[in-house]
């Protein structure tokens, strides 16, 4: 049985709210519970950028 990170899980729970709220940053940190500034942080971190392919 293979475990993921926690970091992973964080990643790809970012990147499902980024998708969901159409990368809308507000919205997504609502929706997290976490500050604006956190969101931007975290995407960084991740090194997420939103691509233009639809979903």
């Amino acid at each position: 049985m293979q475990f993921k990170t926690l970091r992973h899980k964080e990643q790809e729970l970012l990147e499902e709210v980024l998708t969901k709220t159409d990368w809308n940053l507000e919205k997504a940190s609502r929706l997290l519970q976490i500050s604006l500034s956190q969101v931007k942080k975290k995407i960084r971190e991740h090194g997420l950028q939103k691509t233009d392919e639809p979903v």
